[in-house]
């Protein structure tokens, strides 16, 4: 039987972390070997040998997570088939080894897709995308408070992970999860999850995920309380992209059987048209992820 894998995907902030958790409501494996820091008091989810493996990625093409530029799919294909894409295929492997489906989480990787996708293949590995959606105003407050980010710099970050992952994911099995929905209705979204990765949900672990691990107060910034308007064209593409993306987040159905897709796809073109005209909103960035690598110690 091929190896199966999950691929969270989504916007740093977004709900990445709490829909992996969500997982392993479904027997996914999740490894032991966690990123940590305070900023997360509930966990990453993390895997640090993985996501030390995406830094590199950015760190040889020169880039870092918060950069608001597009990357250059035939860069990543060719880091892919040098002796580094041996050794992260050799990683993936080994996380894989020790379960019949297991899930990785690293919002990083919703922009470096074009450098895993050969190597999945190559793996003959079974892939499936969660795409994490939140909205990008909650997600410009989150990042103002834990790293000093501008609301414009948060709302291109947004839209290139966003659009990346939504084009780097073409092919494979792809649902979309609204974060919020998951926290008003954990049990609906993790049935939804199941039945798209064809996976029984353990309802003892449904329940300790849904009374224990998610709690609402720790999200700290909703759309609609009291937040300014869209104040740059990043804003008004991120709030035209998330609009588009809501109806999926609501049907039972992944993107490649939504009706709408054609009309999403449409949009992504227009939007990542419209970025690569804009001039970068990024600045100087405070705090513990200012350097690109939040903390490297894991937890087991």
């Amino acid at each position: 039987m091929a190896a199966r894998l999950t691929l969270v995907l989504g916007m740093h902030r977004s709900g990445t972390s709490a829909l992996t958790r969500a997982l392993h409501c479904l027997g996914v494996g999740l490894g032991d070997r966690f990123l940590g820091h305070p900023c997360n008091p509930k966990g990453f989810f993390e895997d640090a040998d993985f996501n030390a493996c995406n830094s590199d990625i950015l760190d040889r093409l020169g880039h870092a997570w918060h950069d608001v530029a597009p990357f250059d799919p035939d860069a990543l294909h060719q880091q892919a088939q040098g002796a580094f894409g041996v050794r992260a295929l050799a990683l993936l492997r080994e996380k894989l080894s020790a379960h019949a489906s297991f899930g990785l989480k690293d919002p990083r990787q919703s922009r470096l897709l074009p450098f895993w996708r050969p190597l999945l293949e190559a793996g003959g590995i079974q892939t499936h995308c969660l795409l994490a959606l939140r909205h990008p105003a909650s997600v410009a407050h989150s990042l103002a408070r834990r790293d000093g980010m501008t609301p414009a710099h948060s709302h291109a970050l947004w839209l290139w992970h966003l659009l990346d992952a939504i084009e780097g994911s073409r092919g494979l099995p792809c649902l979309v999860v609204d974060y919020d929905l998951l926290l008003a209705g954990p049990e609906r979204q993790v049935q939804r999850m199941g039945d798209f990765l064809a996976l029984p949900v353990d309802t003892a672990r449904l329940r300790e995920f849904s009374h224990s691990f998610l709690d609402a107060a720790l999200c700290h910034h909703k759309a609609g309380n009291g937040m300014a308007a869209a104040d740059s064209l990043w804003a008004d593409m991120a709030l035209r992209l998330h609009d588009a993306l809501q109806p999926a987040a609501q049907q039972p159905a992944p993107l490649e059987d939504w009706p709408g897709l054609p009309r999403l796809l449409r949009l992504c073109q227009n939007l990542r048209h419209k970025a690569l005209r804009l001039p970068s909103p990024a600045a100087p960035l405070r705090g513990p992820f200012a350097e690109g690598r939040p903390s490297t110690e894991a937890a087991r």
